[in-house]
């Protein structure tokens, strides 16, 4: 595994005050990633010498049946086993990072900041299949509506099992350093601070990641199945909006502590003041996912496809007359509230009551969707139905975006 011993990584700042008012700031540095340790195990686990990967499936000539096993590993299937190996220049990838950014002083507990964000990420992990050998014939698929009339073709040079480079193998993946990324955003921050008891802010963010190979679904999996593109080698044709995109982004916060009484006796401490409220707002646009397609037997008469995908080649299952993440899964909206009450016991004792709602309106978001678009059968391309609806609302850190409400007693000594 070429392991590169010079990632130079300068970093450069400056800030500058036009006034007591304005000031400017401006920041830009190169930032290397490390080898991840998933990514190393697969090298030295997947080049066959160790712990060899087989994929079989009961069509598979001379795989068992079940409950049938194999008694050894001596005469594998022909092409079962899948081999992974690092390209001669591999490398760390890295990102060039800059921002500049203008604050401004509104008024005395008032602060204005606009800020342009961009990041550029180069030699990104990708894996291409090296076994597929030449491209072979020209086929052309017929698209048709839901209503199954034929609408469209699509037509594509596709990969065949007789042009593998070597039959004893399935895939043998090259991991390389295909991938980039591109990240530009416009955030906006109105501050409150803390006075006559409300303290907040306003952000608002424009911002827009592209990337190519699929970069935002699954840029760390170099597993042994896994391939990048829906095209070999060619990362530029599935540049588009990243999985990780969300165009617009708004947060809203805000805590409330108002004190209704200067009196100090026990009414005015338990009862009257020490109150808080607090809230999180937080409004944004959908992120984009992939139309994919479900490749289902045999596609055309004597056009034995190497695997089973549009074009043969075991890639991206994404519709590739459709835009790059050309879906949209949810809009985000979402409320967490507090409200808290301080109990002075004493000096040295102070306890809260707290009560929380997490997403206390309940809005439930979508956080997957269904994608299949297509499914191909005899070289036609059927419409699936229910494209683009709803089939899960979780995820992490939470598990659930349903509401979700607790009490607590926080007790300070």
């Amino acid at each position: 595994i070429p392991a590169p011993s010079n990632n130079f990584a300068p970093r450069f700042s400056v800030s500058y005050s036009f006034n007591n008012k304005t000031v400017i700031r401006a920041g830009y540095g190169v930032f290397w990633a490390r080898f991840h340790g998933f990514g190393l195990n697969t090298l030295l686990l997947g080049n066959g010498l160790f712990q060899p990967n087989i994929y079989v499936t009961p069509s598979t000539a001379g795989s068992p049946v079940f409950p049938n096993v194999f008694t050894s590993a001596a005469g594998l299937p022909s092409g079962t086993v899948n081999l992974q190996f690092a390209a001669p220049d591999f490398h760390n990838p890295y990102t060039q990072q800059g921002n500049l950014s203008i604050e401004r002083e509104l008024a005395r507990d008032l602060g204005l900041t606009v800020s342009y964000i961009w990041s550029r990420g180069i030699g990104i992990y990708t894996q291409r299949d090296v076994n597929l050998g030449a491209v072979g014939p020209r086929v052309t698929y017929t698209i048709q509506d839901a209503a199954g009339n034929n609408v469209s073709t699509y037509s594509t040079n596709v990969y065949v099992t007789a042009n593998k480079m070597d039959s004893r193998y399935g895939k043998i993946l090259q991991v390389e350093n295909g991938g980039q990324s591109w990240y530009n955003g416009l955030a906006v921050q109105l501050r409150k601070r803390m006075s006559r008891g409300l303290s907040g802010s306003i952000a608002y963010t424009w911002s827009h990641a592209i990337d190519t190979a699929n970069q935002g679904g699954a840029s760390w999996n170099i597993g042994w199945n896994y391939n990048n593109v829906t095209t070999p080698g060619d990362y530029r044709a599935d540049k588009g909006s990243s999985t990780l995109d969300q165009r617009h982004r708004a947060v809203i916060n805000f805590l409330w502590e108002p004190k209704f009484t200067k009196s100090t006796s026990t009414a005015a401490r338990f009862l009257v003041n020490g109150w808080q409220l607090s809230a999180i707002t937080t409004m944004a646009s959908a992120r984009p996912a992939a139309a994919t397609v479900n490749v289902s037997g045999s596609q055309f008469p004597g056009v034995s496809l190497t695997y089973t995908t549009l074009n043969g080649s075991g890639g991206w299952t994404r519709v590739p007359f459709w835009p790059v993440n050309s879906l949209d899964v949810d809009q985000l909206y979402r409320v967490d509230a507090r409200v808290s009450r301080s109990l002075p016991f004493g000096e040295r004792v102070r306890a809260y009551l707290n009560f929380e709602a997490f997403n206390a309106f309940n809005t439930i978001t979508n956080t997957s969707i269904n994608t299949q678009a297509y499914v191909a059968s005899g070289g036609v391309l059927r419409p699936t139905a229910n494209l683009g609806t709803g089939t899960a609302s979780q995820g992490f850190p939470d598990g659930t975006n349903a509401r979700r409400a607790q009490v607590s007693l926080r007790v300070v000594f």
